[in-house]
């Protein structure tokens, strides 16, 4: 069945006034009955000897009239139009009763007036607007000869009476009533039937069996869809498999019904993954901290830098580990189980330096001196390999210092966090008298200057 105004063939049923079946085209908003069936006579009547006459409903005559309690409910544009369709005549006379001199009404006689409402006005009691609503409602039919059906809008009962009088002249009534939720309930008093519509929404709320009716409808709709797009995927694939050589699995063509990813293999594409993983390492090799700490000192040492600089972002290194790897340095943690966040990992290995960046929260990363990674306090056996050793360390630190001294204590900390043991721990293993400046000053390879109450230290100029 199609619409008779657009052609369209999205309906839903709208009820069965007098045994007839009414239809609401949800494209053009319009309603029309079912057609009745061909009479025998019409049947034998045909146009250009093929296509059957049929004969046009006869125009409904009559107009349905809203009349609306704006103290006891209030409906917008939307709820209106919904309550025009329900009538099979069309809505011509809206009339809207209140005191408007109320506050709470402000603006909305305004917007009445703009959508076509007549407004009268009540004084301000108790049961005004409903008693206003039945003195000129009782007499709808004298005023409008042409009106079929009336819509009475409050929730009050007293308007009971003014829905019997009309429908005792004959007219068909629709009493709408306001329902907990914002549900606007909608009973038909000549037949019973009863709908309800949503003002949250702005939509009918569906009885049971028109709602498995929808899903129905959307269930099949979905699955014509699906039928569609295996279609064309069938269509693509074949397209694919001629112009690109693919050789597809015939087994995944038959699921293609099932919307299922076809198995395909490219000989090309597989080739050129071959190439690539020659060319990378294999995750499943990284199975210790050693190999890890390996492969990232190979990527710090390919990432180029300025002169003079050897920390590099964390953020660029995990961005080419991720980019060779396929994954984040911090995934590599997890698998190896290792404790802590990036930023600790790098802090206490003693193959790398980390510093913070200043107003910032990333960190620089640089690898340590060969000799300090090798180096641990059981190798430092005498006096001239600590000094090596604390050469090693200032270089590093006077990297970020013009001047290229450091203050002595944060020469101890480094020393500290390389060789897990302090600078006076060593010297005494080393039965070393004195104290670490004593040493430094001991030693021709520094030169030692006071500023303030502390020290710095540089390494001597030949």
């Amino acid at each position: 069945m199609k619409c008779p105004t657009c052609g369209s063939t999205s309906l839903r049923k709208n009820g069965r006034p007098k045994n007839r079946q009414r239809y609401h085209c949800k494209d053009c908003g319009r309603q029309f009955m079912e057609q009745l069936p061909k009479s025998k006579i019409e049947e034998e009547i045909s146009v250009n000897q093929s296509e059957l006459t049929t004969l046009t409903e006869a125009p409904i005559t009559g107009i349905a009239i809203l009349l609306l309690d704006v103290e006891n409910l209030k409906i917008d544009i939307n709820a209106e139009q919904f309550l025009a369709n329900i009538s099979e005549y069309s809505l011509q006379v809206k009339i809207a009763f209140a005191n408007w001199k109320n506050s709470s009404l402000s603006k909305y006689d305004a917007e009445l007036f703009e959508r076509g409402y007549q407004l009268i006005h009540v004084p301000e009691g108790k049961n005004s607007a409903d008693a206003q609503m039945t003195s000129m409602g009782a007499a709808i039919g004298r005023q409008y000869s042409d009106a079929k059906a009336v819509f009475i809008c409050s929730s009050d009962w007293l308007l009971t009476h003014l829905c019997n009088s009309l429908q005792n002249q004959g007219l068909t009534v629709y009493r709408v009533r306001r329902q907990p939720d914002n549900i606007l309930s909608i009973e038909n008093r000549n037949t019973l039937e009863v709908r309800h519509y949503s003002l949250k929404m702005a939509t009918e709320i569906p009885s049971l069996e028109e709602f498995v009716e929808q899903i129905q409808e959307l269930l099949q709709m979905e699955n014509e869809s699906i039928s569609r797009r295996s279609s064309q995927l069938s269509i693509i694939a074949s397209l694919l498999e001629k112009r690109c050589e693919i050789s597809v699995d015939r087994q995944s063509k038959q699921n293609l019904s099932q919307i299922t990813s076809p198995k395909v293999e490219i000989t090309e594409f597989v080739e050129n993954e071959k190439n690539i993983q020659s060319n990378t390492v294999d995750l499943a090799k990284i199975n210790s901290q050693a190999e890890f700490e390996q492969e990232l000192i190979k990527i710090i040492s390919n990432i180029p830098v300025k002169k003079n600089q050897v920390f590099v972002s964390l953020k660029l290194i995990n961005q080419k580990f991720t980019a060779i790897f396929g994954q984040d340095m911090e995934q590599i943690l997890n698998d190896l189980k290792i404790d802590g966040d990036l930023n600790n990992f790098f802090k206490f290995s003693p193959k790398f330096r980390v510093k913070k960046i200043s107003k910032s929260q990333e960190y620089k990363v640089a690898i340590a001196a060969p000799n300090i990674q090798t180096v641990n306090s059981h190798i430092i056996s005498s006096p001239e390999q600590l000094e090596k050793a604390l050469v090693n360390i200032i270089e590093i630190l006077a990297v970020q210092e013009p001047s290229g001294y450091i203050s002595i204590s944060n020469i101890g900390t480094e020393f500290q966090k390389q060789y897990n043991y302090s600078i006076t721990t060593i010297l005494k293993q080393l039965k070393l008298s004195g104290k670490f400046l004593d040493f430094l000053k001991s030693s021709n390879c520094f030169d030692i200057k006071k500023v303030g109450q502390r020290y710095q230290v540089a390494i001597a100029k030949n």
